[in-house]
């Protein structure tokens, strides 16, 4: 099958390495199939083994510092496995992240069980991430997220788990807004290192400056108000000069009673149950008339760098929703369908659930992500690139180390061009050449053990070498 394009060679012998980003990972727990079937894990086909993974990245601010996650990867099998990202919902309690094998885990036992390297990043400030969580922050959502699937690229290198390089994204509430953010920060900046197959983000608040910032000044009671303190508090630590203390956002009693419920160790309940039912009470009348008059209030424009609507995705993005969820409202993904398609986007979706509230509509909307990413997911034995052998040609030593001898004793002109690839579809190095009575030497990374696919193209054909690096 080819599946995989060549990458464009810009010079010989181009060779590209990444800091180690993982720090540690701790085995959780696994599970048998039968176990996972009896847990209520339906259509389960793999044994799975769950892992915390501590790994670097950076804060908000652009600081060095430590998040985790989990991963759940299908064991007892050698088969090639996609990475899928399932980012999870608004979770206030630093306990309650997936790494502590918490709520939304179960959707990486889904993914897991299917054969997918499931990764499940608890996002900064959670899990074992120290200091305050930028709650629906793009940017550190984004780069949270894919310094999570570098960590467990290197898991899965260092464990022998071999991964096709298809890469897919999920989230939901928050988590569809960290998916959207994730999949835009991939394709903008960071493409040539991974690859979205596919996303589908789920009821995520992607319009968070309009349509979903009607919390901060309805007059209407609304069913989750923590949403909006936990806002604030999050973009004043983003954002130092959004206000210098909270009592100037907050009225009181809520200026006082509500800064000790967000420090990572209190739920949504605690905070609900100092709050008015209609959230925007608690703000100073100040900052609501102006904010309400100002389209350039402080905090509005915050909220606008964090919207994820204006873009143009390349990747297919099926966004799901519910008509009837009251928490983050559909015209999110409405806003998101026209903007994307106005910039070009030819493979954006929608699919509305119909009248379900936002609890109601999670599990529905995963499956259809699933089904989605299924329809796509390659077989057991793909792994992106072409396995084409060309029985006359061969490399050798292997094992190398240093450097390797290709042989091509039937080429036309001695001319060929060369790319090596990493387990996981990553392109590694690249090259260009020509061969001296039927052979050339190739110059191999020296600083990366492992098994690598050597692909070599010359004239109208292409083969695909299996090669050990000591």
């Amino acid at each position: 099958m080819n599946r995989f394009l060549l990458s464009l060679f810009a010079s010989m012998g181009i060779l590209i390495s990444a800091a180690q980003v993982l720090v540690s990972d701790s085995l959780l727990t696994s599970f048998t199939v039968q176990e996972l079937l009896d847990a209520g894990v339906g259509g389960a086909e793999y044994p799975v083994e769950v892992h915390r993974l501590v790994y670097n990245t950076v804060d908000a601010h652009g600081a060095p510092t430590l998040a985790s996650g989990a991963i759940v990867v299908p064991v007892q099998n050698a088969c090639y496995h996609a990475l899928a990202a399932y980012m999870h919902g608004t979770i206030l309690n630093r306990e309650d992240v997936p790494s502590r094998l918490s709520g939304e885990i179960i959707v990486g036992y889904f993914l897991g069980s299917a054969g997918y390297v499931a990764v499940l990043p608890d996002y900064l400030g959670l899990g074992d991430g120290p200091g305050r969580h930028p709650y629906v922050h793009a940017r550190s959502e984004a780069t949270a997220c894919v310094d999570m699937l570098r960590a467990a690229r290197e898991y899965c290198d260092q464990h022998g788990t071999l991964l096709n390089g298809q890469l897919f994204l999920a989230g939901y509430s928050q988590g569809g807004h960290a998916c959207m953010a994730t999949h835009k920060y991939i394709q903008e900046e960071v493409g040539g290192e991974f690859t979205v197959t596919a996303s589908a983000p789920c009821s995520g608040p992607y319009d968070v400056s309009g349509v979903q910032a009607e919390v901060m000044v309805s007059p209407d009671p609304y069913p989750a108000p923590y949403y909006l303190p936990y806002v604030i508090f999050s973009y004043g630590y983003v954002y130092p000069d959004l206000y210098s203390d909270i009592s100037e956002v907050f009225k009181e009693p809520w200026a006082t009673t509500l800064p000790p419920l967000f420090q990572g160790n209190n739920g949504s309940g605690a905070v609900d149950a100092v709050m008015p039912d209609v959230p925007s009470t608690i703000l100073q009348d100040s900052v609501l008339q102006n904010f309400s008059t100002m389209p350039d209030h402080r905090m509005r424009v915050a909220l606008r760098e964090n919207d994820l609507y204006d873009w143009a995705p390349l990747a297919p993005v099926k966004m799901i929703y519910c008509q009837g969820d009251n928490h983050v409202f559909y015209r999110n993904s409405i806003v998101a369908l026209d903007a994307m398609q106005a910039n070009g986007a030819q493979q954006v979706s929608t699919m509305d659930l119909g009248g379900l509230d936002h609890g109601d509509c999670a599990y529905p909307a995963l499956l259809q992500a699933k089904a989605m990413f299924d329809a796509m997911q390659g077989d057991c034995t793909w792994n992106g690139i072409d396995d084409l052998a060309v029985m006359d040609w061969s490399v050798y030593p292997n094992p190398a180390s240093g450097s390797v001898r290709l042989s091509m004793r039937s080429t036309d002109d001695g001319r060929f061009s060369w790319e090596l690839f990493q387990n996981d579809g990553r392109s590694v190095g690249a090259g260009l050449g020509r061969t001296v009575e039927g052979e050339a030497v190739l110059n191999m990374p020296t600083d990366a053990p492992g098994s690598y696919v050597l692909r070599v193209m010359a004239g109208q054909r292409t083969g695909a070498l299996h090669l050990v690096l000591e």
